[in-house]
């Protein structure tokens, strides 16, 4: 490998006339004598990612060739073919994961109608804030609830099982996390908690607690490490703080 076998290279990528296959394998079959002839930051701008998208290396790779290529006063003229073709790989991945979205929603919509009927406000919201990777859990049974009550020692509020009769438990990845199976003790400044999940309304991580004998549902901070009172009951918790956090989501 020399400079001038080099630059015809480089002028290739640069001018359009590579595809991801070509310049992945000269690059695989000549990586060692690249790292020899070019500088470091050189041989890592040049350098293909690995990547999804099929496009990406070499776009990449495009950019650290231009810079080669003006380094050394080489003339070129840069194809734009390596950008079109991820900008029309990244519009068909968006259009694929809308499709499985709207498949997403419609299926929690069809699984669900008694959730909807308890809680239309959330239920609307969380529909819209669905992922494809966000999970929506059959609903538990009672035997399920009093399994968990007596492994937790603690009686939940009614209307926490009134919820957990509709759904074990949703896992939404913009920061909501109410699981029956996921509850734990939790003591604070010596007062002890149920930790019903997690809701991201300040900062990750941050839980939702409830109080022995309370409908009341109380929020931990963790980063103040306080605990603040959220809101009255799980109603309000659904139809009001997590029907506008994903609304806003």
């Amino acid at each position: 490998m020399n400079k001038e076998i080099l630059t015809a290279k480089l002028l290739n990528l640069v001018e359009g006339r590579e595809t991801p296959e070509t310049w992945r394998s000269w690059w695989d079959e000549h990586e060692t004598e690249l790292e020899a002839l070019l500088s470091r930051g050189e041989f890592l701008k040049l350098k293909p990612c690995r990547h999804g998208f099929q496009w990406v290396p070499v776009f990449g790779s495009q950019k650290g060739a231009i810079a080669i290529l003006e380094k050394s006063g080489t003339a070129f003229e840069a194809s734009n073919l390596y950008q079109e073709q991820y900008l029309a790989e990244l519009d068909a991945f968006c259009k694929e994961q809308e499709r499985v979205q709207r498949e997403k929603q419609k299926e929690f919509k069809a699984n669900n109608p008694e959730l909807f009927r308890r809680y239309p406000k959330f239920s609307k919201a969380l529909a819209k804030a669905l992922d494809p990777t966000d999970e929506i859990q059959p609903a538990a049974t009672e035997e399920q609830i009093a399994g968990r009550e007596r492994t937790l020692d603690f009686t939940l509020p009614s209307q926490v099982r009134e919820f957990f009769l509709l759904t074990a438990g949703i896992n939404v990845s913009t920061g909501v996390i109410l699981t029956l199976s996921g509850m734990f003790d939790l003591t604070i400044y010596g007062e002890r908690y149920c930790v019903l999940g997690e809701f991201w309304k300040e900062a990750d991580g941050d839980q939702l607690l409830l109080r022995p004998g309370e409908e009341t549902i109380w929020y931990y901070a963790h980063e103040q490490d306080k605990v603040k009172r959220l809101c009255n009951d799980v109603t309000e918790l659904m139809e009001k703080k997590l029907a506008r956090y994903f609304n806003e989501h």
